[in-house]
């Protein structure tokens, strides 16, 4: 599984802050002030050895790219992964809920799940962000690993976070896969409602919905209800978001779920 060193906490971790365990709490730290880190963000992403010195090589089998949503709540998901022609392979995925300063965006009471079930890992971060330009770069560290992420300016056609969520851009059959390889035929109504199925079978089918967010914006909360056996977690629900971006002549969907103590996760993606 491919590895990514966490996307934040708190500057003051630098100092010696104590970060998650169990099922993790989202603390929020900072004073807000200015413009808000609120947005999509893309880019590179390199992960090396702790401590990170020059000439320092990545570490193989390391993901090379990222995905990042901050929402108007200061709640973020960042989507991590390899590129594979114009779509992101997602191999995993952090969240939290952080302020904005302005300038710099800090979080505590991260989550991190490469799979299931999640891994609670302590780190620190120091991330500048441009509101207007719409960039976001720093460095993320934990006990093994440093992970240095730089935004790249957008190239058309690009996703747009302040469009309105269409539940037609969901609508229809998709053909997605898990972060562990697993893949599903995934089927959404007019509504928002869909059923997963394994394909192949057997595996662990799931129903839910997506809605488009009452803020407006270009996501969706989606909900998710595991199925039963050979389901890990029989009949869990979980909660996340999901969004539809262009990937090349096609659209990629990506949604990522937490249960209510955050321990258990999970991330789909798919292109049609």
């Amino acid at each position: 599984m491919k590895r990514f060193a966490v996307l934040a906490v708190s500057l003051a971790a630098v100092a010696g802050l104590v970060g998650c365990g169990g099922g993790g709490g989202d603390d929020v730290v900072g004073s807000p002030s200015g413009p808000s880190a609120e947005g999509y963000y893309a880019g590179t992403l390199r992960v090396t050895a702790f401590p990170a010195t020059a000439g320092n090589p990545a570490l193989p089998n390391t993901s090379n790219a990222f995905q990042m949503l901050v929402l108007e709540s200061g709640e973020f998901w960042t989507f991590y992964g390899t590129p594979s022609g114009a779509s992101l392979q997602v191999e995993g995925f952090a969240q939290g809920t952080g302020t904005s300063n302005g300038a710099l965006f800090t979080a505590g009471g991260v989550r991190y799940f490469p799979a299931p079930p999640a891994l609670a890992t302590n780190a620190v971060a120091s991330a500048s962000y441009n509101a207007s330009a719409r960039s976001i770069s720093g460095t993320i560290t934990d006990a093994s690993t440093t992970a240095t992420f730089n935004s790249v300016p957008l190239v058309a056609p690009a996703y747009s976070y302040t469009a309105a969520a269409s539940l037609a851009s969901v609508a229809g059959v998709w053909t997605v896969d898990g972060s562990g390889g697993e893949q599903y035929t995934l089927t959404v109504a007019g509504d928002g409602t869909f059923a997963a199925v394994p394909a192949p079978a057997p595996g662990c089918s799931f129903t839910g919905n997506f809605v488009p967010r009452a803020s407006g914006k270009n996501v969706f909360n989606v909900s998710v209800t595991n199925g039963g056996a050979p389901c890990s977690a029989p009949a869990l629900v979980s909660t996340g978001v999901a969004f539809v971006s262009p990937a090349g002549a096609g659209f990629q969907l990506t949604f990522a779920t937490v249960g209510d103590n955050r321990n258990l996760g999970a991330v789909i993606s798919g292109v049609r």
